[in-house]
């Protein structure tokens, strides 16, 4: 069963580039049965007034992303899984599109950089 996932009140920013699916037994890369592209997961930061999650999602052919980049997601649902006894939800979606640059944080001057110009002169 696929459950629909609403994201208008979601950002999503990527946090790992991402990789290609292979099946674990072969290593062969796993296919898009309905494209013929190769599957790729993406691990995105989920944001909302809630909180923030990070899940891998699964899409059919190369993302393109960048650590930090805001992305959209386009179709993103939840497929529960059981399997051997374990559990949980893996997520898919139909695309993930990068929608701006990636938010690097910016260092923030030490005390000893900011009187390194003006040596003996104290700061305030």
């Amino acid at each position: 069963m696929k459950l629909r996932i609403e994201t208008s009140d979601t950002t999503f920013f990527c946090t790992r580039t991402p990789e290609p699916r292979t099946a674990f037994d072969s290593g062969q890369p796993k296919i898009d049965h309905a494209t013929g592209s190769p599957l790729w997961m993406a691990q995105l930061m989920a944001l909302d007034s809630s909180g923030g999650e990070v899940i891998a999602v699964t899409v059919a052919g190369d993302p393109k992303l960048t650590v930090g980049q805001p992305v959209q997601v386009d179709g993103l649902v939840a497929l529960p899984w059981s399997q051997a006894g374990r559990s949980g939800v893996a997520f898919r979606a139909e695309a993930i599109r990068a929608t701006g640059a990636p938010v690097v944080a910016t260092p923030k001057p030490s005390a000893a950089a900011s009187t390194a110009g003006n040596p003996g002169k104290p700061t305030a």
